[in-house]
């Protein structure tokens, strides 16, 4: 699992520790600009910047087709989050301004 969301109050209901244990989630997280740990040797913000770009030029409508489960209108994100708090699953969720 990557998570590139940020829980201003902590995230309990989302019970992350829980699938770490019990299904061997493993999570991968960095702070806004920061490289995440192990990997700061090799890589600069520059460079994850790139090749993030680059990985979505050459694989972007591949990536929307197979890990992008759920695009839904901003205005609903907190129908989102409530959801997948209740257990409901998504392999990737987009808040979208407008249609993609």
């Amino acid at each position: 699992m990557i998570d590139l969301a940020f829980y201003q109050d902590g995230a309990r209901a989302v019970r992350l520790g829980e699938e770490f244990h019990h299904n061997s989630l493993t999570i991968k997280c960095a702070q806004i600009g920061r490289v995440p740990r192990g990997l700061a040797h090799e890589w600069s913000q520059d460079r994850l910047a790139a090749e993030t770009l680059a990985l979505l030029r050459e694989h972007g409508q591949l990536i929307r087709e197979h890990v992008i489960t759920d695009i839904v209108p901003f205005d609903e994100g907190p129908h989102l989050l409530a959801d997948l708090a209740a257990r409901r699953h998504a392999i990737q969720a987009v808040l979208a301004v407008a249609p993609l």
